[in-house]
């Protein structure tokens, strides 16, 4: 029975520690892309001042000059201006200065070179060392302060320094700079420990963007090469037949190398430039197949300039048009593109006889489509292909981004 509730226990604990996780994560993924958005806007200002290098110590030093400055607003109040003398002043500033030190000398080198590196030990003699240093500046401080010309070194280290008797050495002058030293010190640690996984996890993120996108452009480019390899074998074909549709082929491919030159090469085009690109390459298709093919084309946006990645849905309406061919009968394809809202659809029907080849390269849209989508859309789409009754049936619902529109 314990043994159950054990496990029960530790179940529940490692769910809430993954919802957590899961839900720091979503919060650090909007921090993200805030500061994206704030250096973007950064960057598109063009003001002379903007642009003027500024060493990286620089926004450290004035956030250190504010910290020293800010209690001579309070110091200096007229309320307590005859009560503001110099003793006082070092009085206030020397522990705060201490304390700025001992910071400044744990964050740059301690925790990185103990605390990181497992040399506890050194840690705590490094910073008890500096403790005990800074107490005995403040005895040095003191004694030069209240000294009289009769008071010499001697008696400093005889009957002054570390002595309760003067009034300015207790029990409770160390344990409190003990305990702000200590506050200090885990302060130092715990901001190393976020700010190095705040880094990792940006780096991380920066490496897995520049993989997805080497990945889509590695695809894109497939694409391109893949498209045109059928088609010139189409009009190579056709030259020897009809010379002078093989000669409008021509025309129209390079109306379509044109769109393709100055369309695909961008991130995002409309999705009219794409329909139009779609529509080109069947053109182009359909000059190899007789009359009694059966092709529909229906296109239906409610907002044609809507972006969209270039030539995502090309495989689809590819392979539509190479397998529909039948040698003994009728062939047929028949392809619909509708957008609504924030959906786009893409259905095909065709008849279906596949051609077999044993060419390494074959099929290579296919096989990096789906590939695609994940990284492009990750899930916010859904992918079907059915076969009834011999015809091949494709749907594919995209839901696109809207920071595309």
């Amino acid at each position: 029975m314990n043994d159950n509730r054990s496990t029960f226990c530790n179940e529940k604990s490692a769910g809430f520690i993954q919802k957590m996780r899961n839900f720091l994560s979503v919060l650090q993924e909007m921090d993200f892309e805030r500061n994206e958005e704030k250096v973007r806007k950064i960057l598109e200002d063009d003001r002379e001042f903007i642009r003027f290098p500024i060493p990286i110590f620089l926004p450290a030093l004035l956030i250190w000059l504010f910290m020293l400055l800010f209690p001579l607003v309070f110091i200096m109040d007229p309320s307590n201006a005859s009560s503001v003398n110099l003793n006082g002043l070092l009085t206030f500033y020397f522990p705060l200065l201490c304390t700025l030190l001992i910071f400044m000398l744990n964050q740059r080198y301690l925790v990185p070179l103990c605390i990181f590196k497992k040399r506890y030990g050194l840690y705590f003699l490094s910073n008890s060392v500096l403790v005990f240093a800074t107490l005995f500046l403040r005895e040095v401080m003191l004694f030069v302060m209240e000294r009289t010309p009769d008071d010499g070194v001697s008696y400093f280290f005889d009957a002054y320094c570390f002595s309760s008797l003067k009034g300015h050495f207790s029990f409770g002058t160390v344990a409190t700079f003990v305990m702000l030293v200590s506050l200090v010190c885990l302060i130092c640690v715990f901001y190393h420990l976020t700010l190095r996984q705040i880094m990792r996890a940006f780096i991380l993120r920066e490496q897995k963007r520049m993989g997805l996108q080497y990945e889509l452009d590695f695809l894109k480019n497939q694409l391109s090469p893949h498209f045109l390899f059928n088609t010139l074998n189409n009009i190579s074909a056709l030259i020897q037949i009809d010379p002078k549709r093989a000669e409008s082929s021509m025309n129209k491919l390079s109306q379509l190398l044109r769109m393709m030159l100055y369309q695909v090469k961008d991130k995002y085009i409309t999705l009219q430039e794409d329909v139009d690109i779609l529509q080109k390459y069947a053109d182009l298709e359909k000059l190899r197949l007789d009359e009694s093919f059966d092709f529909v084309f229906d296109v239906k946006l409610d907002n044609p300039n809507m972006m969209i990645e270039p030539l995502l849905m090309m495989p689809l309406m590819e392979n539509a048009m190479k397998h529909c061919v039948n040698p003994n009968g009728k062939s047929f394809a028949h392809i619909s593109i509708t957008q609504a809202s924030g959906d786009l659809h893409f259905h095909s029907e065709n008849s279906n006889f596949p051609r077999k080849s044993s060419r390494k390269g074959s099929g290579l849209g296919l096989s990096t489509f789906e590939k695609r989508l994940d990284l492009i859309y990750p899930d916010a789409y859904t992918y079907s292909v059915n076969i009834v009754d011999g015809v091949y049936i494709s749907d594919l619902i995209i839901r696109l981004k809207k920071d595309n529109s």
